[in-house]
């Protein structure tokens, strides 16, 4: 049903074309990704994965400016590992979770319409992100990146920038077989005071009408501030965010929780210190939701304490975390960049204060000539051993990338 919709408002967008609105160039793009992983879990099995996720599409520039039509093909096979994993598609039970299974979609179709300077609508399969991802966003960590069948509206005047989005399906990963159905309203609006001071704030309303995932559906509304200056040699980048949401549309029960997300980082020539302080609350049954969010990174990448849409257990997630990295350019043919880092968590129970251990991520990224990137990384959870924290997890990725 939706995606009759979704070729229904497309058609609809392209009969409204005018005639000699005929394509003016087309350009075809390409991203790919290899990525070998390893999963090791107290009470499972090591699960191990390599995959090859390729994105393929083409983007239309129409011969009236105005007008431009995207569409992206997905897919992603399994070199190897295809019996020493669980997926949502193959479930092995007795592994750890490698959630990259094979498959094949339509990843994004779009028709976008730009009138003059100041407005914007697209409309159709595409990428959402308010917010640096951490309520809306189109997460791609996974090979399967998140998309959204939506009609999107932009305003644009000077430093001030508003959307409207309405939406109605979640094309969540693997495969077509994970998307929820939406009834969802998204209100956006951010002003740039300078490079020191950028508000923002939202207002977003979420129903999740798929059965099983009525209690994700909420109001959240909110907001950010943001900012970059410099103290001397020294780079200082801020960021705060606040949110309250409360049960509406197909909820069933009743709950009214708050996140905070907040960090300061310091940079100087090739290094890099921050410090990040996040609490997302929990009444001990239904904690602060993010359905629409690009949940891996927000609380540890080993990702043992967020699934389905949720980013902390019901007694909520304080995450104090520290990240130190340098990085430089080199001046070489081949080598373009490196950046190593590495990342301390402390996570503790909002509600009641329980001790829920420790995580260490680290990595190392390197960029090449044209556009080729390699990068391995590791997440080391260390819980307390007690009923109510995850499973000790340690993970490892090895990720070679090209784009076109």
């Amino acid at each position: 049903m939706n995606t009759y919709k979704l070729s229904l408002l497309l058609g609809a967008g392209a009969a409204l074309l005018p005639q000699d609105a005929l394509a003016q160039s087309a350009e075809v793009f390409g991203d790919f990704r290899g990525r070998y992983e390893t999963v090791e879990q107290t009470g499972k099995l090591d699960a191990e994965s390599l995959t090859f996720r390729s994105r393929l599409g083409v983007r239309f520039t129409l011969a009236d400016e105005r007008f431009s039509f995207l569409a992206e093909a997905e897919n992603n096979i399994t070199l190897s590992g295809e019996d020493q994993r669980n997926t949502s598609f193959d479930p092995l039970p007795q592994y750890a979770t490698i959630n990259d299974p094979d498959f094949t979609e339509l990843n994004r179709a779009q028709l976008s319409f730009t009138p003059d300077d100041t407005w914007s609508f697209t409309a159709g399969r595409q990428y959402l992100g308010f917010n640096g991802n951490r309520i809306i966003g189109s997460p791609g960590h996974r090979q399967d990146k998140n998309s959204h069948d939506a009609i999107v509206a932009n305003f644009e005047r000077g430093a001030f920038e508003a959307s409207y989005v309405y939406h109605w399906q979640l094309n969540r990963g693997p495969g077509d077989d994970s998307n929820w159905d939406t009834d969802v309203h998204l209100f956006h609006a951010d002003y740039g005071v300078s490079d020191a001071l950028k508000l923002s704030g939202f207002v977003y309303l979420i129903d999740i009408t798929e059965t099983g995932r009525e209690n994700l559906s909420n109001t959240t509304y909110g907001a950010r501030v943001t900012g970059s200056t410099n103290l001397g040699e020294v780079g200082v980048r801020y960021d705060l965010m606040f949110a309250a949401q409360n049960d509406s549309g197909s909820a069933t029960a009743d709950f009214d929780n708050t996140l905070f997300d907040g960090g300061i980082a310091f940079s100087y020539e090739g290094a890099r210190f921050a410090l990040g302080y996040d609490v997302v609350s929990g009444d001990g049954n239904v904690a602060f939701a993010n359905p629409l969010a690009a949940n891996h990174g927000t609380a540890g990448w080993a990702d043992v304490f967020h699934g389905g849409g949720r980013a902390a257990p019901a007694n909520g997630l304080e995450d104090f975390h520290v990240e130190v990295s340098y990085g430089a350019s080199v001046d070489s043919s081949v080598i373009e960049s490196w950046r190593a880092g590495l990342i301390w968590r402390d996570f503790e129970a909002e509600n009641t204060g329980d001790d829920l251990g420790e995580e260490v991520d680290a990595y190392l990224r390197l960029s090449f000539a044209n556009d080729v990137s390699l990068s391995f990384e590791v997440a080391d959870y260390d819980g307390p051993d007690a009923s109510y924290a995850p499973a000790d997890k340690t993970k490892y990725w090895v990720t070679l990338g090209y784009k076109f």
